[in-house]
């Protein structure tokens, strides 16, 4: 074993250093917003404080964030809510993610066609906020929509976030005229701080505030979407956006550690979350150490994450065209069986039962940046002062999407999450793809304890499971759970990548048992943003974290 300089040191030492670091976190008594961008935060809060819910706060703060946060979501994408109503003691899952167009493309290539008209899904976004405030909110469309205007109008500061997808991504923002024009000064990537306008979305917004969701599904909108896509030759047209509409369903459910959980039915991954905590449930984790210091929890974890990621492509798909064994994926028997097939000792190669191919990304070599980039994505936590909670994901597939932009915003890139390979996820019209998003509720004895979400596109499903481990084997505060190193251990074909900070003798533990380790940096972007409230048993105090990984912060009052 090699010989490593310090590293004697206790991760409880190295975890007190970065508590340190400018922190993340707050606490709030009558309510809490946990976005990835402090001006959406506060947005949210703002509206709480003006007698809104928790629904009218999250749909306020997913439309400013699709202005202040442009790469990760918008009004040209989609995305999935949970709503948690106490006065009924109720859950609901709107699924708004984008879906396939009537016409396919011909000959698509993900990696050929990835910035091209022909990646562009039937966006739900509008569809899916608009929906959810006209049931459940207390405050109207219009009015949120004008706070958001006036808030937003002058600009907003671009932060070290933006500021460095401007960079890495400066390639793909020169390919198209209008998203140049928005996001370039003279050709060139704005500075930290440069205050970033842009008329053309605030145009929009009014236009959504005048004419509600019929402008852009029936209307002028719509019409501009449509001349965009029969410019550029993409499949997506106007009889595509009158047709969408949001589905409603029940939230997926299971239990960890006592905990209740609800979360995202198929074809997010709410089941694969849920399946991967029965498997660890076997073991009880805290006995043996936390995963940065316990090389047995490690490899353990890893092992099971294995087998729930190959059961996700060999059974979730969209439940509008197939059967998906939801029950059985999230059933203790099940876990039981692929918890047998787990050597405690050694890294087992696993195959499911269901003779499928893995290859849902092409090719074998770890490759941060291009995941990255597949992984964008943005989450919103909201409690409010009556208990009501959301938990709220949303992207447009790559950061900044197709590079498209219409009427100021970014359309998805969606049509690349479809696969050729796999029978569950493959391209057909009005099919949602298979998708990581999961937001999450976690119940103890009845009370809301958890309200958690995280984008990073394979990497959601693992960062979910770590976090959730962080808080309820291995006692962690949110800002400690948030901060704790990650891991992502999804396809069989790549290797364990895993964050600096974990103790090189551990790694090396890891490797003697056959994992192929890639150590990246620390708080890496590739590992999401989890978006995190925790409710104090004992007090009902809210304390919301989000993750240093992204510019975000949490905002209670």
């Amino acid at each position: 074993m090699r010989k490593h300089r310090g590293c004697a040191i206790s991760f409880v030492v190295i975890l007190f250093i970065i508590q340190q670091f400018p922190v993340h976190a707050a606490t709030g008594t009558s309510g809490m917003v946990v976005t990835a961008n402090p001006i959406a935060s506060e947005f949210g809060v703002e509206i709480l404080q003006s007698g809104g819910n928790a629904i009218d706060a999250a749909v306020g703060v997913a439309l400013a964030l699709g202005v202040v946060e442009p790469h990760g979501s918008g009004l040209g994408g989609g995305g999935a809510m949970l709503v948690y109503f106490k006065d009924g003691d109720s859950l609901s899952y709107i699924n708004y993610y984008a879906c396939a167009p009537q016409t396919l493309p011909a000959d698509f290539k993900s990696s050929r066609d990835s910035h091209a008209a022909s990646s562009v899904l039937v966006p739900g976004t509008v569809a899916g906020l608009y929906t959810a405030l006209s049931r459940y909110g207390s405050l109207s469309w219009r009015g949120i929509l004008l706070l958001l205007i006036e808030k937003l109008q002058n600009g907003f500061p671009v932060d070290d976030t933006l500021q460095k997808e401007f960079l890495d991504s400066y390639e793909w923002l020169l390919m198209h005229k209008q998203t140049r024009s928005i996001y370039l000064e003279n050709d060139l990537p704005p500075d930290t701080g440069y205050i970033l306008k842009n008329p053309r979305i605030m145009a929009t917004l009014q236009k959504l505030a005048d004419g509600g969701p019929d402008v852009f599904y029936k209307g002028e909108i719509a019409d501009s979407i449509d001349a965009v896509m029969i410019k550029q030759g993409g499949s997506l047209h106007k009889t595509d956006l009158m047709r969408y509409t949001p589905r409603e369903v029940r939230p997926i459910t299971g239990s960890y550690r006592g905990y209740d959980i609800y979360s995202a039915p198929p074809p997010q991954s709410g089941a694969t979350v849920i399946e991967i905590l029965n498997i660890l449930e076997f073991q009880y984790l805290a006995t043996w150490g936390a995963y940065p210091e316990s090389a047995t929890t490690f490899h353990f974890m890893i092992e099971a994450m294995k087998r729930g990621y190959s059961d996700r492509i060999d059974y979730i798909s969209d439940p509008n065209f197939q059967d998906v064994p939801v029950d059985m994926l999230v059933s203790k028997k099940f876990a039981e069986a692929r918890y047998r097939t787990i050597d405690l000792e050694k890294a087992v190669p696993f195959q499911s039962s269901v003779d499928t191919t893995k290859s849902e990304t092409p090719g074998d070599v770890f490759d941060r940046e291009r995941s990255i980039k597949q992984g964008s994505t943005t989450h919103v936590s909201v409690v409010d002062k009556d208990g009501n909670a959301v938990s709220l994901t949303q992207t447009l597939n790559y950061f900044w999407g197709s590079g498209i932009s219409v009427c100021g915003f970014l359309l998805n890139n969606g049509m690349t999450v479809f696969s050729k390979t796999t029978p569950g996820n493959q391209a057909a019209p009005g099919r949602q793809p298979r998708t990581t998003i999961t937001p999450t509720m976690l119940f103890n004895n009845g009370q809301l304890r958890i309200v958690i979400g995280t984008p990073g596109g394979g990497r959601i499903i693992s960062t979910m499971v770590e976090v959730i481990c962080n808080v309820l084997d291995f006692n962690k505060s949110a800002e400690l759970a948030n901060r704790t190193p990650r891991f992502y251990c999804g396809k069989l074909s790549e290797p364990v990548a895993v964050e600096a900070l974990i103790r090189p003798e551990i790694l090396d533990s890891l490797r003697a048992k056959g994992h192929d380790i890639n150590e990246l940096g620390e708080l890496d972007l590739y590992f999401g943003g989890v978006q995190l409230i925790l409710i104090d048993p004992a007090t009902g105090e809210l304390i919301g974290s989000s993750d240093p990984r992204r510019s975000g912060v949490a905002v209670g009052y």
